[in-house]
């Protein structure tokens, strides 16, 4: 994979970091399996992946966390 300054450039990559801007906590699951599918496939490395799943799950818990300001 072509990296400048430390940064992924894979094209799979960038597809699913946006995905996850529009996600909402139902469809992190889904994305999580989508994430780890482009591993196996060898479309995104192992950095790339931990970086996706660890943006989701920080996502999910600000969203429960917002959750408990807005009940």
């Amino acid at each position: 994979m072509n990296r400048r300054r430390g940064y992924p450039l894979s094209h799979k990559f960038d597809e699913l970091k946006n995905k996850l801007k529009n996600v909402d906590k139902e469809q992190a699951g889904h994305l999580v399996e989508e994430v780890r599918e482009a591993r196996e496939d060898g479309k995104i490395d192992e950095n790339e992946k931990n970086n996706l799943i660890n943006s989701t799950r920080d996502m999910v818990k600000d969203m429960d966390f917002k959750g408990i300001f807005n009940k």
